[in-house]
């Protein structure tokens, strides 16, 4: 009977221990494999490896979804993440102080977009009702307009007469004319577009009785596009802006590593000059074909 009760205890005292084990298993916080900076990196730089250690911290859930965890760091180095703040050496990383991919799109600190020193952004202003639909990631072409003609006919009149014959005395140097007659047009840079900047407005209906839930502020037209171009071509869109007018066309999404790259050939332009020679020529060729 002594026996029976001594294995009876035993196994109550067996049983007794793994239940506190069991039950701390289930208390005992979970643990995490956190990302954590390894030396102090300044404000909008780049991510690499070499930045961060990998600590095995216990901490509830609520604060690991606050930290970038070991298995989400290496899709934010391949999305070449950014930081949005100075991370402090020993401290873990912060979703809150990094961007990546769309979500560097939607920041409205501009420099965290770029990463490559021979890009800019440039603001162009547009009227809505004067562009194609847009959308941020589009690829557009800008183009540069000066001069206006305003007449009720245009007269064209050639007169023909004898080649002037030009004597060279040796050594006296030879300048060559060319008169450009305005309006003129050029294709001046291509560029993806980052963000739409729209008019901002008070809602009418904010504070109305039964309207609770009306934003203060509503949006209103397009009034700026902004636009991801080489660094080269920054100068000519300024002078565009500051000269005459910048229009804007869409281009093929497929064109979007050409224009990233920068293999877009340069247009000549075209002058008023352009436009009645083209215009004479078709209208030859169309009254020839009749004739016939």
């Amino acid at each position: 009977m002594r026996k029976i009760q001594l294995f009876l205890g035993l196994l109550l005292a067996a049983g007794a221990f793994v239940a506190v084990l069991f039950l701390g298993q289930l208390t005992a916080p979970v643990t995490y494999d956190v990302a954590v900076v390894a030396n102090s990196v300044p404000a909008f730089t780049a991510l690499t490896p070499d930045m961060f250690l990998i600590d095995t911290q216990s901490v509830s859930p609520a604060v690991a979804e606050k930290y970038v965890l070991a298995d989400e760091l290496d899709a934010l180095l391949v999305g070449g993440a950014v930081t949005v703040e100075t991370l402090h050496s020993g401290q873990p990383l912060l979703r809150e102080q990094v961007a990546s991919g769309a979500q560097v799109e939607g920041l409205s600190r501009l420099a965290v977009a770029l990463n490559d020193p021979g890009q800019v952004i440039v603001s162009v202003p547009v009227e809505q009702d004067e562009i194609p639909s847009i959308f941020p990631g589009d690829v557009v072409a800008l183009f540069f307009a000066a001069g206006n003609v305003q007449a009720q006919a245009l007269v064209t009149e050639t007169v023909e007469g004898p080649k002037p014959v030009v004597v060279v005395s040796p050594g006296e140097p030879v300048t060559h004319t060319t008169e450009l007659q305005l309006p003129v047009a050029k294709w001046i840079a291509n560029g993806v577009v980052y963000r739409l900047n729209r008019e901002v407005r008070e809602n009418p209906n904010y504070g109305a009785p039964g309207l609770e839930n009306e934003p203060r502020y509503i949006e209103g037209e397009i009034k700026s596009l902004d636009v991801v171009v080489h660094r080269e071509d920054a100068e000519w869109v300024a002078f565009a802006l500051a000269h005459g007018k910048a229009q804007v066309a869409v281009l093929p999404a497929v064109t979007r590593p050409d224009v990233e790259a920068g293999a877009f050939e340069a247009s000549t332009g075209v002058t008023w000059s352009d436009f009645e020679e083209r215009f004479f020529d078709e209208r030859m060729r169309d009254e020839g074909g009749r004739m016939k």
